[in-house]
């Protein structure tokens, strides 16, 4: 019979813990799975246990020795590996007293190594943080699930951090919370970079909308002849800097607009809108671009009045949007159709862009409302690539969706679909 007891196989068990704990470790990286990876490390750990306790060699004197050298020999390995991870972990019971934790942790809270059980929480959480604390732990008690979330810790010593946090529910036997493991990845660089991005969009606010705004009532005037008579090679040249000076404002808002949207910072302003109203609108600001390409607009509609609660001038730059991308993309001399129906009973309006363009892709459609994506057909006008995102953020914020269809018979159509009714009185993002 082959003698199962070689220092091969235990190198093969070895072998076996050090990819798990890889594997682990990449989870830990990418952030988002980290009970798998403590699920990695635990495994990692029996794995090692059991190469050690199975396969040693047969004719050792001390087998107890032997045990016992090669299992703290492995534990070695693994604390070294946990206390140089790149965030703090820790275990507490469900009373949110500390029970373990790795170096990090244990330096951040000031707790020394062979005191981690006389560590009450009251000791090392300023009272609102562990107010918050106790209360998120009480949630994951309740709905047994991992709790992820962004937030500022306070400690009695007087030290503040910014962390993204994960809570992962230790699960007995009986499917029962004994005891939470805490992740904690410090961000506060991330934090400060978002400051030093609002700061930029207000100093782009301020400094550039507003003196663009002035600009565009100033050349206003001239074209309108308020400030004197101007001849027509004059005129000509002070609408070719208005058309400009709008294009510029227009692109400022959608920044500013998009940055609000991605911090939900935005709160919708809701009233009852005509749709077709909204549409006449929307369509008479693109005359001068459809003319220059003889587009010319169709609208079918079975009922006069199609009524939605939403915010008008954010959905009017949706539209806006979506009607620049249409003319954008659509062939010469071609028409664009805007239909509008009710459906699902009544609940939702219906709406849809249909023109005659180049077919797009499966691939095109589905990046065509990332940040920054411009189609090929866009790249010679003046533009940042936020639009048809912007249009979705606004939509999705409405409780409606959007999206696209084209056919290799060349022919895309937008499809909008917003509620009749929506109510919804707090921010736009969360409601």
């Amino acid at each position: 019979m082959k003698d199962f007891s070689t220092p091969k196989i235990k190198y093969i068990c070895f072998f076996v813990s050090v990819i798990l704990t890889l594997a682990a470790l990449f989870f830990i990286y990418i952030e988002y799975a980290y009970s798998i990876a403590l699920t990695l490390l635990f495994l990692a750990v029996l794995n090692a246990c059991f190469g050690m306790l199975v396969f040693i060699p047969n004719k050792n004197p001390d087998i107890e020795t032997v045990i016992q050298n090669q299992i703290d020999y492995s534990y070695s390995h693994l604390t070294t590996i946990i206390n140089n991870l790149p965030l703090m972990a820790y275990i507490i019971d469900t009373d949110s007293k500390f029970i373990s934790g790795n170096l990090p942790a244990l330096k951040f809270f000031g707790i020394k190594e062979d005191n981690v059980d006389n560590v009450v929480p009251e000791e090392i959480f300023e009272k609102d943080t562990l107010e918050l604390m106790k209360e998120e732990n009480e949630h994951i008690i309740q709905t047994k699930a991992p709790f992820v979330t962004d937030k500022i810790i306070k400690l009695k010593s007087g030290r503040q951090n910014w962390f993204k946090i994960r809570k992962v529910p230790i699960l007995n036997s009986r499917d029962e919370v004994k005891g939470l493991v805490v992740f904690g990845r410090n961000i506060d660089v991330e934090k400060a970079a978002q400051k030093q991005r609002e700061t930029y969009i207000s100093t782009l606010s301020h400094d550039l909308k507003i003196p663009t705004l002035a600009q565009i009532r100033a050349l206003e005037l001239l074209v309108n002849g308020n400030l004197g008579r101007i001849n027509n090679p004059q005129k000509e040249v002070l609408n070719l800097t208005l058309e400009s000076c709008r294009c510029m404002y227009d692109m400022l808002s959608t920044i500013l607009s998009t940055y609000k949207y991605e911090n939900k910072d935005i709160s919708l302003c809701y009233e009852k809108i005509q749709i077709l109203k909204l549409l006449d609108e929307c369509f008479a600001k693109f005359v001068k671009s459809m003319h220059r390409k003889n587009i010319k607009i169709k609208v079918r509609a079975k009922e006069k009045f199609f009524t939605v609660y939403a915010d008008k001038a954010q959905l009017k730059k949706a539209f806006e949007n979506l009607i620049d991308s249409c003319i954008s993309n659509a062939y010469e001399n071609t028409e664009i159709v805007c239909e509008i129906r009710k459906i699902s009973g009544g609940k939702s309006v219906f709406l849809s862009l249909g023109f005659e363009s180049p077919f797009l892709s499966t691939e095109k459609i589905q990046g065509m409302f990332e940040r920054y994506a411009t189609p090929s057909e866009k790249m010679n006008k003046v533009g940042c690539g936020l639009g048809l995102y912007l249009a979705k953020q606004i939509i999705t914020a409405h409780h409606g969706l959007v999206d696209v269809e084209s056919s290799e018979s060349n022919y895309s159509v937008y499809n909008l679909e917003l509620p009749c009714i929506n109510e919804c009185k707090v921010s736009a993002i969360t409601c």
